[in-house]
This record gives C-alpha cells, sequence and structure tokens, in this order.
C-alpha cells in the first residue's frame, strides 16, 4: 500500500517515516526540499522513497505529485500525510492533485488555530474553532496571529471547499510538541539554560499558566494506527478534526523542575522578573482536551513526565553529537538571556 509524506526530513515526519519503513506493507513515499537536518539522518532511513519538491512553486508541486502518482501506475495513496501545508493555497493543489486518489488525507495542524477563535473555554474542545463575526477583530487576529489564520484556512478549505467522498481527510490539531529531535530548539535550550546554572525567569502569572503538550512519537503512533486500522472506512471518524495532546498540564516553573531533575539539579533557581524570557507557550489561546481524540480514535497518550525525562536524556546524551542543533540551540539560549 501506498502511503505519501509531505515535509517529513526532521522530528514528527522522521518519525514516522521510520517508523512506517519498518512495515513490509507499506511502500512509503516523501517529497520535501531536501533540507537536512540532524546531520541528515532521515537519509540513513532505508526503504523509503525521497522525491525533491517545493510546494511553494504551487502549479509545479501539482504537477509533481500527480507525476510520482502516475509514475506509480495510478494506484490510490493509502494515506498522505502533510506535515508542511501551511497555508490553503497548500492544501488546495493536493487536493486537485490527488482529488479520488487518496484514500485518507491527514493534515498536521495546530492549537494556534484557536488564537484567531472567539468565546473559548477552558480547556478548549474542538467544537470552539468559531471565527469572530466582526470584521475588524477578524482583520486584526488575521494580522497578529497569522500562523494560526493561515492553518485555520487549512481546515476550512478540507471542510467547506473539498467533496469529501472523493478526499477523506482528518486534521490534528497539534499543541506546541517535545521529543528527541525537536527543531524549534526550544527544549533543547532550556536543558542548556539548566546546564549552564542561568536562573530562569518567571512571573506570578507564567508560574501559575498550564501548558498543554503532546509527544512527537505519540503522534506518529496515532498516525499509524488511523492507516493501519483503515480509520477512512468509519464514516464517524473523518472529514473533521482533532486536538492531540498529553492528559496532564503543567506550568513552566514545573516544567523546568522536571527537566533540572532528570539532570540531576536539585532547586533550580527562578528568577522573578516583570517580563521573563520563556519557550513555552507559543499561542495564547490557553490549552486544549484530548477527549475526542482518546474516544474516537483510541488516542492514548504518554505520561507527560515520561515524555519529559526522555527528551531531556536525548538532548543531554545525544544533543552534543548534532553541531548545527547544538549551536542552534545555544543561540536561541543567547538571545533570551540578552
Amino acid at each position: 500500500m501506498l502511503v505519501l509524506i509531505l515535509g517529513g526530513s526532521t522530528f514528527m515526519g522522521k518519525d514516522l517515516l521510520f517508523k512506517l519503513s519498518k512495515d513490509p506493507n507499506y511502500e512509503v513515499h516523501y517529497i520535501n526540499r531536501g533540507k537536512k537536518y540532524w546531520n541528515d539522518s532521515v537519509s540513513q532511513i532505508q526503504n523509503v522513497h525521497y522525491t525533491y519538491g517545493n510546494r511553494d512553486d504551487n502549479e509545479e508541486f501539482t504537477k509533481l505529485i500527480r507525476y510520482l502518482t502516475n509514475k506509480l501506475g495510478g494506484r490510490k495513496w493509502e494515506a498522505v500525510i502533510d506535515f508542511s501545508a501551511f497555508k490553503s493555497n497548500h492544501v488546495k493543489r493536493v487536493y486537485h492533485a490527488l482529488q479520488g486518489l487518496v484514500n485518507l488525507y491527514v493534515l498536521i495542524s495546530t492549537d494556534s488555530i484557536y488564537d484567531v477563535c472567539v468565546d473559548l473555554k477552558q480547556p478548549i474542545t474542538e467544537d470552539q474553532d468559531k471565527r469572530p463575526i466582526n470584521k475588524d477583530l477578524y482583520q486584526k487576529f488575521k494580522e497578529d496571529e497569522d500562523y494560526g489564520h493561515d492553518k485555520l484556512k487549512c481546515e476550512e478549505y478540507l471542510q467547506y471547499y473539498t467533496v469529501k467522498e472523493s478526499f477523506p481527510f482528518i486534521s490534528l490539531r497539534l499543541p506546541d510538541v517535545i521529543g528527541p529531535f525537536d527543531d524549534t530548539h526550544r527544549f533543547f535550550a532550556i536543558v542548556k539554560w539548566l546546564q549552564q546554572g542561568h536562573p530562569v525567569q518567571t512571573s506570578q502569572s507564567v508560574s501559575t499558566q498550564e501548558l498543554a503538550f503532546v509527544y512527537s512519537a505519540d503522534v506518529a503512533d496515532l498516525i499509524i494506527k488511523i492507516i493501519k486500522e483503515k480509520f477512512y472506512e468509519d464514516k464517524t471518524k473523518i472529514n473533521q478534526s482533532y486536538n492531540l495532546c498529553c492528559d496532564e498540564y503543567i506550568t513552566y516553573n514545573t516544567l523546568i523542575e522536571q527537566v533540572a531533575e532528570c539532570l540531576k539539579k536539585k532547586n533550580p533557581i527562578f528568577k522573578h522578573v516583570d517580563k521573563p524570557q520563556t519557550y513555552y507557550p507559543s499561542v495564547n489561546c490557553g490549552v486544549i482536551s484530548n477527549q475526542k481524540a482518546k474516544s474516537k480514535l483510541d488516542f492514548k497518550p504518554t505520561k507527560l513526565h515520561d515524555v519529559i525525562w526522555i527528551t531531556t536524556k536525548f538532548f543531554v546524551e545525544e544533543g552534543p553529537s548534532y553541531l548545527s542543533e547544538e549551536q542552534a540551540a545555544q543561540e536561541k539560549l543567547m538571545k533570551k538571556l540578552k
């Protein structure tokens, strides 16, 4: 069975590629711009097929997907997983190329979409994805939260402008993702911050604000489950969005304390300042609920404490062997310390 991954050169995409490559039932292809991360470790994955493609060139990207599909005999894709759709036009081009030729399209979305929605209640459920009716507020959200605005546009295109029978889809809304090979370098920078003994900046609001996280491996495992169990055959599961996150919410201070515990550094030093420099959260909306994904998709998240330990251990033991990423994390740290 054919699987196509759009993006996939790092982090969750790389993990998904690696896991799918171990299953002989799947012929896995991936398309991206060929950027190299983590010593180009994605190129070392066996039994997957790479094609160069730049989706910023919309017309050519559509032609490329059609060409690849035809090259493979016009067989139907079991699934297309899209890590790199950031504009509705990106989704539109995949739809035009593969309408009727894919059993399930999986869009990797974000909880940032809720930053352009109104009347939110905590924890945020999927049905709260309502934009403001007021045009001025809509425009303000569009300008201030362009990432969330554009990702919600991707979801809205799927919901309102596609023929569902010929292009079934699922959108996965992710909060801040943590795990090995995190290419945002934020978690790596926190590890360095504590290793180097700098006081951690905080405030009353930072110390009480709850944060939601999801484990990168849990996302990859759920996608594989969705594919293997042919969720596209169950109309009650498809053509809708799902929040994914760990069951537990924690504060930034607690995150720091748990990373410090893994580093065997007891009682990290906190410094209360008016405008603390922190790495999380990346959204303003608050925390999301994962109950729908647990109920309908049988999503089983790893305990957040375990995720923090796994991620910290990776950056301590393996991080230094990736020189570019280590330098990027150090530079990210220094910017916060200025």
